[in-house]
C-alpha cells in the first residue's frame, strides 16, 4: 500500500478516537449535572430559575472539551494528503489519543462542579450567585487540562 493511504488511515482513526472518546466526559459530566439540577428542582420547586441558569451554564463549559476533541477530529478529516512522511502516521494517532483521553477527565470533572453547585443552590436558593461564581472559577482551572490536550493535539497534526 501507498505511504498515502496509511497517513489517511492514521489520520482517520485519530479523529475517531478524538470524537469518540472525548465525547466520554463531557456526555457524562452533562448528564449528572442535569441530574443533580433535576433532583433539586423536585425537592425545592422554588430555586428553579437559579439551578436551571446554573445547569446550562454548567452543562456549556462541560461541552467545550467535546468540541475540542470535535475541532481534532474535523482537522484530521479534512486535512491535505499532499506531501505526506512516514512519522505522520504515529502523529495522528497520538493526537487523536491525546485529545480524546485528554477531554475526558475534564469534561466530566466540569460536569461534577455544576451538578454539585446546583446540589447546593437547592438546599439554599439564597446563595445561588455565590456559588455559580464559584462554580465558575473552579470550572476555568478544571478546563486547563483539556486545553493542554488541545494544545499537544495540534503540535502533533501540524508540526510533525
Amino acid at each position: 500500500m501507498d505511504l498515502t493511504v496509511w497517513v489517511k488511515l492514521a489520520a482517520f482513526l485519530g479523529a475517531g478516537l478524538s470524537m469518540g472518546l472525548g465525547a466520554v466526559g463531557s456526555g457524562k459530566g452533562e448528564g449528572y449535572a442535569a441530574m443533580k439540577a433535576v433532583e433539586g428542582m423536585g425537592r425545592q420547586p422554588g430555586a428553579a430559575d437559579p439551578l436551571l441558569r446554573t445547569m446550562l451554564i454548567g452543562q456549556a463549559i462541560a461541552e467545550s472539551t467535546g468540541i475540542y476533541g470535535l475541532v481534532v477530529a474535523l482537522l484530521l478529516i479534512f486535512r491535505g494528503f499532499g506531501d505526506v512522511h512516514f512519522m505522520q502516521i504515529p502523529a495522528f494517532i497520538s493526537a487523536g489519543l491525546c485529545m480524546g483521553l485528554g477531554a475526558m477527565g475534564p469534561g466530566f470533572g466540569l460536569g461534577l462542579a455544576a451538578g454539585h453547585a446546583c446540589e447546593a443552590i437547592a438546599r439554599n436558593p439564597e446563595t445561588s450567585t455565590i456559588i455559580l461564581r464559584n462554580m465558575l472559577i473552579g470550572q476555568a482551572v478544571t478546563e486547563s487540562t483539556g486545553i493542554y490536550a488541545l494544545v499537544v493535539s495540534l503540535l502533533l497534526i501540524f508540526v510533525v
